[in-house]
């Protein structure tokens, strides 16, 4: 049986005796140095692994707050403890500022000692794992016919990732089309990657914003451009630098915006709402839409010159209706991510149910089959049902969007139900941020702390 190895700093040989015969009675293999340079030495020969470092301040040759940035630099993830006298304290707050896992005050007690170091080895545990799975799941990802995110082995994606390799070496826009849920940031992502990796990517839901404030999220604005314009800020094509600016949902883009989006697409620079400074574009334009955007055009919905420019390099998502071979792929992949990511016995997906799978048309595409496998995961052989067609209420029919809320409303309620009001887990569970997660508990008017408690 192995046992958790620290890494122990104390110039003072009673004290680090001492640290010693605790941490073994409590279980822990402790390597224990006097002098800090041979502490960090141990830790760059890379011949043991230590679950967390305890270490004094004042020491003399190297305090330890300069250990602390060694270490730091040598294995980020590695728990630092840091033991302080009463004058230190302000010392070993910067420290944790700058990294420390936690500081203790001397003299230290060994419940707090032992309950510090418990945390602390816990974290590094949890962190190495979390590394082991993501390093799983991008292996996986990789045999499961992955193109940067993206997943399918039929013809049809395969020539998406072709086009998409072959577009990431010109600098010229792109515009994205594909049914709502396709994969269309996805492929933007993947583009971004093979071209600017390193470099930001910027997106930006045209839909999602009001058309008065959109014009200042783009272009930024100088102070007193407009009331409460107390400060120069700048938008999404300064942020994007010379990386890539993924406009989604471009169609809802106003008209009046459009005129200077074409302008900037034509100048290559743009000026910021109360500025005259011209500012070099120097991003990479990707735009997305699950519209015709040139039967919008000739509609006079979009303007025609505009789609010209944003129309350089075109690249279409085919929906997951005309790829259905690629449904039980992506339905593994879904089981296996949260297998990955979330203990307990791993889901299987049983045959009867990627049939059933298979047979659906998926309107709402890849992220729909996402969905329903999360929950078939989550809430296993009890949510097959809703496969099937849904037979109509009696009564009057209900509106589609209030039968959406309300089948919204009832699974948000079961998965914080079964995660006992934890909103980061559900979150993740879902798919969606806690900010997402928070705005819908407020709009259905859920109560956390009555779930918590049951």
């Amino acid at each position: 049986m192995s046992f958790p190895r620290l890494l122990v700093v104390d110039d003072d040989p009673y004290l680090l005796l001492a640290l010693r015969q605790t941490l073994e009675l409590a279980g822990y293999a402790a390597d224990t140095f006097a002098n800090p340079l041979e502490a960090l030495a141990a830790v760059q020969t890379g011949k043991r692994d230590f679950a967390a470092v305890l270490a004094d301040i004042r020491m003399p040759g190297m305090d330890g707050m300069t250990l602390l940035a060694k270490l730091k630099g040598l294995d980020p993830d590695l728990p630092v403890i840091l033991i302080t006298g009463h004058g230190d304290v302000a010392m070993a707050v910067k420290a944790v500022k700058e990294g420390a896992y936690d500081f203790l005050q001397k003299p230290v007690d060994e419940e707090t000692l032992l309950g510090a170091l418990t945390r602390a080895v816990e974290r590094k545990r949890l962190m190495l794992e979390n590394r082991e799975l993501q390093a799983r799941l991008a292996a996986s990802r990789a045999e499961r016919s992955a193109f940067y995110g993206l997943v399918g082995a039929h013809p049809a994606m395969r020539q998406v990732y072709a086009l998409i390799e072959t577009m990431a070496a010109a600098p010229d826009p792109v515009l994205i089309s594909g049914e709502t849920g396709s994969g269309k940031e996805l492929a933007a992502r993947a583009l971004h990657a093979l071209s600017a990796a390193g470099q930001p990517f910027v997106a930006v839901n045209m839909a999602a914003l009001p058309a008065e404030m959109l014009e200042s999220e783009l272009f930024g604005h100088e102070r007193g451009a407009f009331t409460g314009a107390e400060s120069r800020k700048p938008g999404k094509f300064e942020f994007a630098g010379s990386g890539t600016l993924f406009l989604d949902e471009i169609c809802s883009l106003p008209l009046h915006l459009q005129g200077k989006l074409l302008r900037v697409l034509e100048e290559r620079a743009f000026s910021r709402l109360g500025g005259n400074a011209l500012i070099p574009l120097q991003a990479r334009i990707v735009s997305a839409t699950n519209h015709d955007l040139e039967e919008e055009a000739r509609a006079g919905r979009f303007r025609q010159d505009l789609y010209f420019r944003l129309n350089v390099l075109p690249l279409k998502i085919p929906p997951l209706s005309a790829r259905k071979e690629d449904i039980p792929l992506l339905a593994r992949h879904f089981a296996e991510e949260y297998n990955l990511l979330h203990a307990g016995q791993p889901v299987l997906l049983p045959q009867n149910f990627l049939d059933r799978l298979t047979a659906r048309s998926w309107p709402g595409n890849v992220r729909e089959l996402r969905n329903e496998v999360r929950r078939f995961c989550i809430l296993g052989e009890e949510r097959q049902v809703s496969l099937s067609p849904l037979p109509l209420p009696d009564g009057e029919p209900e509106s589609l969007k209030a039968h959406m809320e309300a089948e919204e409303k009832r699974y948000l309620l079961t998965v914080l139900g079964r995660f006992g009001g934890q909103v980061s887990t559900a979150s993740a569970v879902l798919g969606l941020s806690r900010k997402s997660v928070y705005e819908k508990i407020n709009r259905y008017g859920i109560d956390l702390d009555s779930l918590r408690q049951s």
